[in-house]
């Protein structure tokens, strides 16, 4: 099975983001981007959708980023 670019996107993101889960300070944009090459503007879409459904909670500011809004043990493919 194929999956989008967008889908594909959003799977590694949500992984980068629990690969630091234990971390309190939230993960900029930037790095997810950078990290897997990801454009920004289309990474801004998809952590919104993210966002939306619940999987994700942003945090604004200078220190501002993005972390999973629940363990990543409660989190499914699915969702």
């Amino acid at each position: 099975m194929l999956f989008s670019a967008k889908a594909d996107y959003a799977c590694l993101a949500m992984l980068e983001l629990a690969a630091r889960h234990g971390d309190p300070k939230p993960i900029r944009l930037a790095d997810i981007a950078d990290k897997h090459g990801i454009p920004q503007r289309f990474l801004v879409q998809i952590l919104l959708h993210l966002k939306g459904a619940g999987l994700i909670v942003s945090t604004r500011g200078a220190s501002g980023g993005y972390q999973l809004a629940r363990p990543p043990a409660d989190v499914t493919l699915l969702d």
